[in-house]
This record gives structure tokens, sequence and C-alpha cells, in this order.
């Protein structure tokens, strides 16, 4: 079967309840591997893959441990991290900042991945009432961090996937809180996740 590798934050990977050991959110990638089982083998770090420096500096570690040439199709995001404002502070990360890093990381999957056609995921909306004062993202500033990420993408021949649109139309029962989503919120960005990732093995 083929090989399909995921990146991205908590969105992909899951958000766990701070006081006890179960999730908030699954995240989507336990949903792809269940949507492509018998299809493609869905693999992905063991970890919140947060910032895009962060992403940088791990990605050799992560794709270490698995057979990284057997991989076809990375599917990649980064996004909310970069663009959180936390006390009040400016974004994470300015956004030629964010721009020039996921150029780097591109090259750097080109590196680790040689045989894998990449696929970027734009970052999801959220829920602006609900967050957090400490800690807020804002639905304009991600749709700015998105733009400029697609054009990125445009220049490096890398096809999108617009997460944003297709959660734009969630109503709050697809959302467990302010930035994740539901089980069934969840299922649905797989859906879309799985189809385009499967859409670069047929090509």
């Amino acid at each position: 079967m083929k090989n399909i590798y995921l990146i991205g934050d908590s969105i992909r990977f899951g958000a766990p309840h701070t006081s006890a050991n179960n999730f908030l959110s699954p995240g989507y990638e336990r949903c792809v591997r269940e949507a492509l089982r018998g299809k493609a083998n869905v693999l992905g770090p063991e970890e919140n893959c947060r910032f895009t420096q962060y992403t940088l500096r791990f990605l050799t570690k992560w794709a270490g441990a698995i057979p990284a040439a057997q991989i076809d199709v990375v599917h990649w995001n980064n996004g909310l991290w970069d663009v959180l404002r936390m006390y009040g502070d400016e974004p994470l990360n300015p956004i030629d900042v964010y721009a020039s890093t996921l150029r780097r990381i591109h090259a750097r999957i080109r590196l680790l991945f040689p045989n894998a056609k990449i696929v970027f995921a734009l970052s999801t909306p959220v829920i602006e009432e609900k967050q957090s004062g400490d800690f807020r993202r804002v639905n304009s500033e991600i749709e700015s961090y998105n733009e400029a990420a697609a054009g990125v993408m445009k220049e490096l021949g890398v096809p999108v996937n617009d997460l944003y649109s297709l959660a734009r139309g969630f109503d709050d029962s697809c959302y467990a809180d302010a930035t994740h989503f539901s089980e069934r919120g969840c299922e649905l960005i797989a859906a879309q996740v799985a189809k385009i990732c499967m859409d670069q093995l047929d090509a």
C-alpha cells in the first residue's frame, strides 16, 4: 500500500484535556487513518507539530523514525500557532517570517521525503467570541496568513487543501472548543484530507 504522512498542529494530532488523559478533540489524523484503512498507510509525528520553527527543527527527528523514502504523500500545515497572540502581544511569528519559514520547511520536506508529493493545508477558522483573553486568534489574521501561505505554495507548485473554507461552514457542534474540532468536525476535515491525498496518489 501507499504511505501518507501527516504533519500538523493539534487540529491534526488532537487536543488533550489538561486535567485528564483523554482528548478534548481527537484530531483529524485518526479519522483519516480510519477512512483510508486498507487503501493507504497513514502516519504522522506522535506530537503536536506547533509553529513553523518547531516543525523545521524537528522534521529530521520525525523523518528518522519512519522509512521516509517510502512516503508517497506528505500533507502538511502550520499556521494556528504562528498567528497566536499571547497576553496581548503581536502574533507569535510576523507574517513575513511565517512565509519565509514555510519555504524552508518545504525544502526540508523535499530533502527528507525525496519521493513524496506535498500538499499544504490552510489553517482552520476559530470561534472568536469564545477565545481566551490571554490566548487569542483572529479570523481576519488567519485569512491573511493563509493568503501568504497560498502565495508561497503557488510559487513552489504545491497544491493547497483549503480547510479554512471547509470549516468556515461548520456550526458550533463541529467544534470542541474555540479552536479544536469535535469528532464530527474531525471526520468532515478528514474526508477532505483523505480525498486530496488519494487524488495525489492517483495523479
